[in-house]
């Protein structure tokens, strides 16, 4: 029988507090028709009540607006050009009217985080994945850009927490050899991403993700979040590992492209198994380290949403 509100288990779990259980979540992305505004917020309480969440993950696939005379960022020049936006930007302003639809809803009931997608994964979507490319040819132009996207970031960040949200998910990009060496990352990108964490760094709920395979994981210990989540199964970080590593709240343990996404529940209850023995109770949270795709079977994630419940 549960005795603990959904916001108390949660918060208890990030406290390392005794929660009568561990915390489940789950997150995919939404078709075009309910990326933002209204749309979004009805598919979210949806998923949300389908599913019994502990926590909501708000998707956020509304775009990063550009000047009406620079669609995307074509030469590495044009990172000067770049104008901070407010919150009030179409984008950002469809975000927040998902925000403030889900306050109205669940708001009261649970801890939801809206998606921020760090500076260099904003980057890369408005170069036509050019960022990368541009940093190495003129790093001044590119940093001032990184500059001017993360305090556009930190606007629409604040706004999002004072319409409701519990915090942000924050999803760092590019951290990974495929992308950037250790280095590059180090000097170029993660004085961005801190600019952001450490604005939201009193909410209650902030996630750190960390995108991508073969991350160098060893760089985001200290960024001001109390949870982590990361590519756990894609990495050379286990969970084990890294709970030796951070004293942060860990959310992990479902392999978004694993057997939960081709609906064998056998070898999803022993990831979920295998999860909880690498852990322990203390400061972890099950959840993806990514989107699990649309199309998973509901039966299994109601089934493992079940066992966890359990646990």
């Amino acid at each position: 029988m549960r005795t603990m509100s959904k916001i108390t288990l949660v918060d208890a779990a990030i406290a390392g507090g005794n929660a009568e259980r561990i915390p489940f979540s789950i997150w995919h992305h939404f078709p075009p028709t309910a990326v933002g505004g209204k749309a979004s917020a009805q598919a979210h309480i949806a998923h949300y009540r389908r599913y019994d969440l502990d926590y909501l993950k708000v998707m956020n696939d509304n775009p990063y607006d550009m000047p009406r005379a620079m669609p995307s960022i074509e030469r590495a020049k044009d990172w000067f050009k770049l104008e901070p936006l407010s919150s009030s930007a179409p984008g950002f302003a469809s975000a927040l009217e998902t925000v403030n639809d889900l306050c109205k809803e669940v708001g009261r009931e649970t801890r939801y985080v809206i998606t921020v997608f760090g500076p260099m994964a904003t980057a890369m979507k408005i170069s036509k994945s050019h960022a990368v490319d541009h940093l190495r040819e003129d790093p001044e132009a590119f940093e001032k850009g990184l500059d001017t996207i993360a305090n556009s970031l930190v606007a629409f960040s604040k706004s999002a927490i004072d319409a409701g949200a519990s915090g942000v998910f924050f999803a760092a990009s590019g951290a990974e050899p495929t992308m950037l060496t250790e280095e590059e990352y180090r000097r170029f990108v993660k004085p961005h991403d801190l600019t952001v964490m450490t604005a939201v760094q009193t909410a209650p709920f902030n996630i750190l993700h960390v995108h991508g395979t073969d991350v160098y994981l060893d760089l985001f210990f200290d960024y001001p979040a109390g949870c982590l989540n990361w590519p756990s199964h894609k990495s050379a970080w286990p969970i084990a590992k890294v709970r030796k590593k951070t004293d942060k709240c860990l959310i992990a343990g479902i392999d978004e492209r694993g057997p939960i996404a081709t609906g064998k529940m056998r070898a999803t209850i022993a990831e979920v198994d295998e999860a909880f023995h690498a852990s322990g109770r203390r400061k972890f949270m099950y959840g993806p380290e990514c989107a699990v795709p649309p199309e998973t079977p509901p039966d299994v994630i109601s089934g493992i949403r079940d066992l966890i419940a359990q646990m």
